[in-house]
């Protein structure tokens, strides 16, 4: 029995995540024109289908961008901090919609693949009719 991948493992692994995240990351971005009541529920949406990844994302991309935000203090108006953790959490959830579906898609296809086999209960049923 093959054991199914728990993680995509090749760069085309991870490549149909973009099926999902670019075009949610797309509606985000058009929603800045849109009144707040859909934006909000447009997030909202976004943020859970991030569920798992949502808060370690938001970690990461708070770390990582928190040197660009101080540095944005030496050159003049800098944006709300408000505006830009919302941003940040945002950003982290388009990133847990991709990690998502990467492995929403690799566990397909490692149950496709492994389909044809006999699992144990076929196994058992086989051998215990000959008795």
């Amino acid at each position: 029995m093959q054991v199914q991948p728990q993680w995509p493992r090749t760069l085309r692994d991870w490549l149909p995540g973009l099926l999902a995240s670019a075009p949610l990351a797309l509606l985000l971005f058009d929603s800045r024109a849109a009144d707040p009541s859909s934006a909000a529920l447009l997030a909202s949406l976004v943020i859970l289908l991030s569920v798992p990844w949502i808060i370690p994302a938001t970690i990461l991309f708070a770390v990582l961008s928190a040197p660009i935000y101080m540095w944005l203090h030496t050159q003049g108006p800098v944006p709300a901090v408000l505006e830009w953790l919302g941003g940040i959490v945002l950003i982290a959830a388009i990133a847990g919609c991709h990690i998502n579906a990467a492995l929403l898609v690799a566990w397909l296809r490692a149950r496709q693949s492994t389909a044809d086999e006999a699992g144990l209960r076929d196994f058992l049923f086989r051998h215990g009719q000959h008795k």
